[in-house]
């Protein structure tokens, strides 16, 4: 069959010397059992191998090129280029499951007030040999799927203040949502998919579907993993209110406790990482900004006096 020039989703997958992966993120898409997509591999300045032949894989598959400019950009690079009417997104170590788009596709057809449809997703971690599972072996047809977690539903904008995750490898938006926002912020460092998805949910309902819709991958280049002295997630909550207030556009309301209380959690968890895992004096620093948010007092203040201990060394 020959590729429409007008296909309903076109998929970006951004990708930067991930060889060992991207063969099966790719087959994970080109395998869907909904065909009418184009898919768009962003190469951000790879070095370890000629992306370019992937598009000998399928007439539906491009590569784009760009110097190392990060995710971000080459995210906005794919969607720039995109011909569809929804845009899916998948990172380069990740894999779809399959009947995935076409559930999703369906339930934008069945619900036109839904601006972004994504799911649950499963964690890939490696085994007790540091290997990891076979996908065969976790693998969950998504065909069929056609409800959606209420408490995961709907206008979302306190609900993600307050913790809620949408995965990037598991969502699919509508064009004129992206076009309103105009892409994922540049400038950030960290949490450029949380902004996304803040921004997205004053505009419109977000969906999951009651099914996990792909696999993440975890290793030690996930950004999981990921450590700055900056707090990017209390500053971007911090931001988010100051803009928007604590009120979705459907009315629904967090209170000033509840945000303080997210506030204190996201301070503690800063700390909580750094104190084990980088720099003490950055652990003591959120440590005290989460006494003064009311999260765990006692807790902190325990961790503030061990911070100023040298870390034990095996």
């Amino acid at each position: 069959m020959t590729p429409s020039s007008s296909p309903r989703v076109s998929v970006v997958i951004p990708v930067r010397n991930c060889r060992d992966f991207i063969g099966e993120a790719v087959q994970s898409v080109l395998s869907q059992s909904f065909f009418d997509l184009e898919l768009l591999v962003v190469d951000d300045g790879s070095d370890d191998w000629d992306y370019l032949q992937l598009e000998a894989l399928d007439s539906r598959l491009r590569v784009i090129r760009q110097k190392g400019n990060g995710v971000s950009r080459a995210r906005n690079t794919g969607m720039r280029q995109a011909r569809g009417e929804f845009i899916a997104f998948l990172d380069a170590d990740d894999v779809w499951f399959p009947g995935k788009l076409q559930a999703q596709v369906d339930y934008f057809d069945q619900h036109p007030q839904v601006g972004v449809v994504f799911g649950g997703f499963i964690k890939w971690r490696v085994d007790a040999e540091g290997k990891f599972p076979a996908t065969a072996t976790l693998m969950q047809d998504c065909t069929g799927v056609t409800t959606c977690e209420t408490a995961r539903s709907g206008w979302l904008y306190t609900r993600l203040l307050t913790g809620l995750l949408v995965g990037m490898n598991t969502a699919v938006i509508r064009r004129a949502i992206y076009e309103t926002i105009g892409g994922f912020n540049e400038a950030m460092r960290q949490g450029e998919d949380y902004d996304f998805w803040l921004k997205s949910s004053r505009l419109c309902e977000m969906h999951a579907l009651a099914s996990p819709v792909a696999l993440y991958r975890i290793h030690n280049a996930s950004a999981m993993h990921r450590l700055s002295s900056e707090n990017h997630l209390a500053l971007l909550l911090k931001t988010a209110a100051l803009r928007w207030g604590l009120s979705a556009p459907n009315g629904e309301c967090l209170s000033k406790q509840a945000f303080i209380k997210r506030l204190g959690e996201a301070d503690f968890d800063h700390g909580y990482s750094h104190f084990w895992h980088g720099d003490r004096r950055v652990a003591r620093r959120s440590f005290r900004s989460a006494i003064r948010h009311w999260h765990l007092p006692f807790r902190c203040a325990v961790y503030v006096v061990l911070s100023f201990f040298p870390r034990r060394t095996h």
